[in-house]
């Protein structure tokens, strides 16, 4: 999955943190935006977002312990990243609305 090795990749040269790629898990879920809390997706980032919108996540926890997990909103119909959040800990630590 291409998203595995951004994931391994982005981690590494991102955040200085190195995992295999078989540590990494994936799923995906549709979210209408009553469902959504303000850590995945703040609020003013969630106006600009589809209603419903799909929620793809990778994740993994680090050789000291840490969750990290990445969450995209994509279109649909293009697969275009819409949205990026990291959530580490249960804590965003970093995001990027694409529109």
């Amino acid at each position: 999955m291409v998203y595995v090795n951004w994931f391994v990749g982005r981690l590494k040269k991102t955040f200085n943190t190195v995992v295999s790629q078989d540590e990494v898990s994936y799923e995906a879920y549709d979210f209408y935006h009553e469902d959504l809390d303000d850590l995945l997706v703040p609020a003013k980032h969630l106006k600009k977002l589809p209603n419903p919108l799909l929620l793809e996540t990778l994740s993994c926890v680090d050789g000291e312990g840490f969750e990290w997990i990445a969450g995209f909103v994509l279109e649909e119909e293009t697969r275009r990243i819409l949205y990026e959040v990291w959530i580490k800990n249960g804590e965003a630590i970093a995001y990027e609305l694409y529109i």
